[in-house]
């Protein structure tokens, strides 16, 4: 066999909760199937860009785990790492100085005796169940691009490596591989490079765009706090203004350890807004900081949420090829949680393949059963009761509750109709008609351990990119960063969560430090003009173990 080409049944890219969860249950039917003596197994592949297992991979995460009950074994379920159990939770509307207690909280939203998990560790135990099955798992190994023949999707093709940063080949250069398979699963995360390229190609656009969230997270070392594990407080409101959605997360892992987010809707209005500046401002208010006291941080960490609800879900099947999880849009965007949505997803392809290899058959045909399982599913009805709120929440706060009550009172016939969304690039105002969003003071007071500002917060997330190889960061036309600079103020220097992007003012241009980088892709979301393009590089990037 040629060296440079591989053949496997199946590849999944990206090994993240979707991807196993795939490829688990197609290999869980195939060994409970009565018939299996008369077939073998698929052979399977997945590949991450990550370093390790999980080393890309963020959340809150307070998980809906009854997808997971439905995809393990009672000893398996039993065996999945948590950190807590939701004990005590509060929902508090923010406002500068105080917290009012929301009166009525949706049941939807109720999360006591659901697991805190790091979502790193429920990775890495999926991914030891898969290779246990049988798959097969490699990391540091991006994939670039889709290969195609006679119109279908057939495989891969992993990045090349060490090509020097003037894009020219070093002596150690290592072609990427051609990855050829009979189907490839699509499990990239929200914004996956080659879904991207897949809803492009095929044209499987849902009938909104799709809008993202953007989170930022960090992990906090607290004096014992005896009895507080399992305590969850969840906000809205401040530091936001009424016209940003987003919301705030406080979670006890232990009676040391306190995970603390901020999500932060990239529909916003401003552009002076910072979101890590908000961050910051999020864990000064006095109902937040009552947790975080005293307190280190010791891990960072940012990524994107796809939130535009099942009107921006694309199609997800085309020729060849299949979207899971975040990279086909499956979030709910009101209790933004994916992972039970990433499941489910992978409970429908995962049946689905395992017909498609009995019959012989991966046609575009018989990949429709997969869309089809997943809607009849109550994690997709639930989607479905929310389809309007998402867009309800651009017009404020006010008019999102509203719809929300609305939506829960009638089933979620109500609001009526189809509710257009923006893309998010697409909704910034100009500097002249912005009131400069507030900033953290420059003092941190006594907490110089948690008030860090992005160059302190940086190193906890363990980014790191070879230096001499090619940027995976673009500027497509650097006349435009002028344009752009006079019209938003560079928003890239406030919106990246990395410092990544820094505006030289005696050079008129902008410094990319693409080492910085989270590839949470809020750049390429975000950017006003669609100026900068992500691409999946060489190798390299943050990892995260406890997120």
């Amino acid at each position: 066999m040629d060296l440079g080409k591989e053949s496997y049944d199946i590849i999944g890219v990206g090994c993240g909760v979707a991807t196993l969860s795939t490829v688990l249950r197609l290999l869980k039917r195939m060994r409970e199937d009565p018939s299996n003596a008369s077939f073998h197994p698929p052979s399977i592949l997945i590949v991450d860009k990550g370093t390790k297992v999980g080393a890309h991979t963020l959340s809150g995460a307070v998980v809906d785990a009854e997808s997971l009950a439905d995809l393990l074994s009672l000893e398996e379920f039993t065996a999945l790492p948590s950190l807590a159990t939701v004990k005590r939770e509060s929902f508090r509307f923010l406002t500068a100085t105080g917290a009012r207690r929301i009166p009525w909280v949706p049941p939807l939203l109720r999360e006591e005796q659901f697991p805190i998990v790091s979502l790193s560790a429920v990775t890495g135990y999926l991914m030891t169940l898969c290779e246990k099955a049988g798959a097969e798992i490699r990391f540091d190994s991006p994939a670039t691009e889709l290969l195609y023949k006679d119109g279908r999707v057939t495989g891969v093709r992993l990045g090349d490596k060490s090509i020097g940063e003037d894009g020219q080949k070093l002596a150690t250069n290592h072609p990427g591989a051609e990855l050829h398979a009979r189907l490839v699963v699509l499990g990239e995360g929200a914004c996956g490079y080659l879904s991207e390229k897949l809803i492009r190609q095929y044209r499987l656009q849902g009938h909104n765009p799709q809008t993202y969230a953007f989170g930022i997270k960090e992990l906090i070392e607290t004096p014992e706090q005896k009895g507080s594990a399992g305590t969850v407080l969840h906000t809205f409101g401040y530091p936001l203004d009424c016209r940003t959605h987003g919301s705030g997360f406080v979670y006890r892992l232990s009676d040391t350890l306190v995970a603390v987010g901020l999500i932060t809707a990239l529909d916003y209005r401003n552009p002076t807004l910072n979101p890590h500046d908000m961050f910051r401002l999020f864990k000064r208010h006095p109902r937040v900081h009552t947790f975080l006291a005293g307190g280190k941080v010791v891990d960072y960490g940012a990524k994107v949420l796809p939130v535009g609800g099942v009107h921006s879900v694309p199609g997800l099947i085309a020729d060849g090829a299949i979207l899971v999880g975040d990279a086909g849009g499956l979030c709910h965007s009101l209790r933004l949680k994916g992972v039970h949505l990433a499941v489910q997803s992978g409970l429908a392809a995962g049946d689905t393949l395992f017909d498609c290899w009995k019959s012989g058959d991966f046609s575009l045909a018989a990949l429709q059963s997969y869309p089809q399982q997943l809607q009849a599913s109550a994690a997709w009805k639930e989607l479905e009761q929310i389809r309007n709120v998402r867009a309800s929440f651009y017009y404020g706060f006010i008019p999102g509750m509203a719809a929300l009550g609305m939506s829960l009172v009638s089933g979620g016939r109500l609001p009526p109709g189809h509710m257009r969304l923006q893309p998010d690039w697409a909704t910034l105002q100009t500097m002249d008609s912005a009131r400069p969003c507030p900033q953290p003071p420059q003092d941190p007071g006594g907490d110089t351990g948690l008030q860090l500002d992005i160059a302190s917060d940086l190193p906890l997330s363990k980014t790191h990119h070879n230096a001499n190889q090619p940027s995976h960061l673009k500027i497509l036309d650097t006349e435009k960063c002028k344009l752009c600079h006079q019209r938003y103020g560079a928003p890239c220097t406030r919106f990246c969560p990395a410092q990544v992007y820094v505006w030289q003012k005696d050079q008129q241009r902008i410094l990319v430090t693409f080492s910085n980088c989270l590839h949470c892709k809020t750049c390429q979301i975000k950017d006003p003009l669609q100026n900068i393009q992500w691409c999946p590089p060489e190798r390299g990037g943050p990892v995260y173990s406890r997120m």
